[in-house]
């Protein structure tokens, strides 16, 4: 379940602030229905989160399992005068509606069109919320705010704390913290300790994404060598990271020449100059400590080249005069 998303929902319990369109009954501890003109309304995807909230209070949380898609009819509102559909209505002056455009009028213009409807279904996921997440602290997860949105995409390590004592919510957010991928997090900088369990996910697949090395480089030497690490033979995609032979950041060298496929502990062995690998012969040669440390099956052992001229020799030749210069120390 990579690229799951979380959203805060605005399940109608009377009429809308903004009345350009009529919305749906909804039970909101069952589905929530939306149509085609509702903003975001194609980026809820099943499998996301949702935070449903009605205008005064935070309704509780769930996992939408399915999304039924129809046809129907809506009622649209527009201002008589300049045929706009950002209405507000109004309870204290004489003329009660007012648009975008600051045209008052008594009654809006209506008319019916066809529109895509859903119903996201929540199945049994649905828990109620914490009094802890009040609609001011949901309203500051949400990631581009705009007041009349029913349908907001927010950052759920944003409120999770709040979510966390009460046990079926917690169950939720671990299911979704521990869905994440690396296609789901970018490399950031990122000092601060990380205040959620779901900063404590992207924080681990950061780190992960830059051990593994960057995608194209990594691509690359995938391309050369095959999805296996060119030591050991580890092919589980997890522990198998891009190394570079010579240090991009003095290099800003990504090509496949100066680069190793290695299992992550043979990565860092190879990092911290306590592996080497023969420029000539591509051979492996441990520290001498590392063969009594219960690595001593890759003493010698020959890199897997896959049928190609290797990496960069010279490259390699640098890294292993670091290597003698250590064992020598």
């Amino acid at each position: 379940m990579s690229n799951q998303r979380a959203w805060s929902l605005l399940a109608v319990d009377g009429e809308r602030q903004y009345g350009g369109n009529t919305g749906y009954q909804d039970d909101p501890s069952q589905v929530y229905r939306y149509d085609s003109f509702v903003a975001n309304h194609q980026q809820v995807s099943e499998n996301d989160v949702v935070v449903i909230r009605s205008s005064s209070e935070v309704l509780g949380i769930a996992r939408i399992a399915n999304i039924k898609v129809g046809k129907g009819d809506k009622e649209r509102q527009r201002c008589p005068t300049c045929n706009v559909t950002d209405l507000k209505r109004r309870t204290t002056m004489s003329q009660p509606w007012v648009c975008r455009n600051r045209h008052e009028f008594d009654d809006p213009k209506k008319e019916t069109v066809q529109v895509d409807t859903y119903a996201a279904e929540y199945g049994a996921t649905f828990h109620p919320a914490p009094k802890e997440l009040t609609p001011e602290r949901l309203a500051d997860a949400v990631i581009r705010p705009n007041d009349q949105m029913s349908i907001k995409e927010i950052d759920l390590g944003r409120i999770d704390k709040w979510l966390l004592p009460d046990p079926d919510c917690f169950k939720l957010v671990v299911a979704f913290s521990n869905a994440m991928s690396i296609d789901d997090v970018v490399a950031a900088k990122d000092e601060a300790l990380p205040q959620s369990i779901i900063e404590a996910r992207r924080r681990v697949l950061r780190e992960v994404l830059l051990r593994r090395g960057q995608r194209q480089f990594r691509n690359r030497l995938i391309g050369r060598y095959g999805a296996a690490c060119q030591i050991s033979r580890c092919n589980f995609p997890g522990l198998v990271e891009a190394a570079h032979i010579r240090p991009y950041s003095q290099t800003n060298e990504n090509g496949a020449h100066n680069g190793l496929l290695l299992r992550s502990d043979l990565h860092t062995l190879f990092d911290l100059d306590l592996l080497a690998i023969h420029p000539v012969q591509f051979t492996v040669k441990l520290h001498p400590a590392l063969v009594d440390a219960g690595y001593q099956a890759y003493e010698g052992k020959s890199l897997f080249l896959n049928e190609t001229t290797g990496p960069d020799p010279e490259a390699l030749s640098e890294r292993w005069e670091r290597f003698a210069a250590i064992v020598a120390a």
